[in-house]
């Protein structure tokens, strides 16, 4: 019996089923990269916004802070036309690290930024515990009591205190030059730190006589106030950094290893500096607060938003930007819509303590990367912006309200 022949598949059966599973293939590719991209571009969307919320919770805890006088709650700031301790400047050219212009931005980085200035008395960012605040001579007496006791004032002991700041980095952070607030039942100023030295987590100071320290043995002061050598023990003390002045701005930093990034990546930066009203603005300290940011834009209103000071203007530079582009705009609307009794902010420095000026910062960032899903056109590149805006009426804006 003759036997039959195997069979399997034809050449042509083949060809079908490879061109079946490549058209499959095909369509299993597409998909994935669709899933790929959806991920991507949804992690990067996410984290250009996260940045948004993260600027927008850092300016807004300076903002609330701005104006806050704490070495003297009885008044503004010291302060002058030319220098003041709160103001805009719009429309500034983008600058790099170095401070040099960015004199041909690449595409999708900023050009210009507002740069927003506010100054305040900058308390650190822990409270101490009061250990001993007192000497030899009022031992065991309150300030109250040493008066009724005509205690004497002994220099060099009864100016000293010894203060709990809980951890030892803490401590080193007390630098001379800085003022401490004593919170017990007692009334009195602020008094400067002349000397301090730490030790573990305590630091003993020296604080510079004053009339509300005592110079006399009567225990009373030039002005008549008790001295407070001997405080009530484990009262919780403030250190304030006097006189501080923070700057917002963007800037170009070199953050990126590409070599293709020459120029780098465009960041919002916090500067700080002791503020001087008779000076320029020079910062000695330096914080990156968010990459990323294409826009930074400050408005003011003073009739309840229904007009902001410096939208889509062209102002440039102090006199034209500010003094003759948004303060004179300000002015305008104080003068129709404004509070009763300020109707122009000119002339007064601490204007912002009288006047409850409503505040919008526009803070637009981008995705890190350029893709082809966010451009217009396939075949291009484009990053994903995003804008977020914080509007508030600053806490010490409008504080002694007459």
């Amino acid at each position: 019996m003759a036997k039959r022949a195997s069979r399997g598949f034809s050449l042509i059966e083949l060809l079908v089923a490879l061109v079946f599973t490549m058209v499959l293939m095909v369509g299993m590719g597409t998909v994935f990269k669709a899933a790929l991209s959806t991920f991507y571009t949804s992690g990067e969307k996410i984290s250009s916004m996260r940045r948004n919320r993260v600027t927008g919770d850092v300016l807004y805890d300076d903002l609330n802070t701005a104006g806050l006088s704490m070495v003297d709650i009885t008044s503004a700031l010291s302060a002058s036309v030319d220098h003041p301790a709160f103001f805009i400047i719009p429309n500034v050219a983008v600058k790099d690290a170095d401070n040099l212009p960015i004199v041909t931005p690449d595409p999708g980085d900023p050009a210009t930024t507002d740069e927003l200035y506010v100054a305040f008395d900058q308390p650190l960012p822990f409270d101490g515990l009061l250990v001993s605040g007192g000497g030899a001579g009022t031992t065991g007496k309150t300030a109250g009591g040493a008066v009724l006791a005509n205690a004497s004032f002994l220099a060099g002991t009864d100016d000293k205190y010894v203060i709990d700041c809980g951890d030892a980095d803490y401590a080193k952070q007390v630098k001379v030059g800085m003022y401490m607030q004593i919170k017990d039942d007692l009334s009195h100023s602020a008094l400067r730190i002349a000397s301090a030295v730490p030790s573990g987590e305590n630091v003993t100071v020296t604080v510079d006589t004053s009339p509300s320290l005592g110079t006399q043995v009567t225990g009373r002061g030039d002005s008549g106030a008790l001295r407070p050598n001997q405080r009530i023990d484990s009262s919780s003390v403030i250190f304030i950094r006097p006189s501080q002045m923070i700057r917002y701005r963007i800037v170009m930093m070199r953050l990126d290893p590409d070599p293709a990034k020459t120029k780098g990546i465009p960041c919002l930066v916090r500067e700080q500096a002791t503020y001087d009203p008779t000076s320029a603005f020079s910062p000695s300290e330096t914080q990156l607060v968010t990459e990323n940011v294409t826009g930074f834009k400050v408005y003011l209103s003073g009739d309840s938003g229904q007009n902001w000071a410096g939208w889509n203007k062209s102002y440039t530079s102090f006199a034209n930007g500010w003094t003759n582009g948004i303060q004179a705009e300000l002015d305008s609307q104080l003068a129709t819509l404004g509070r009763v009794g300020y109707t122009s902010t000119g002339g007064n420095t601490s204007w912002y303590r009288d006047i409850p000026v409503l505040m919008r910062a526009d803070i637009t960032t981008r995705t890190a990367t350029q893709r082809s899903e966010y451009a217009s056109t396939p075949t291009s590149l484009a990053y994903k912006t995003f804008t977020q805006s914080l509007v508030l009426v600053p806490r010490h804006f409008g504080l002694t309200m007459k």
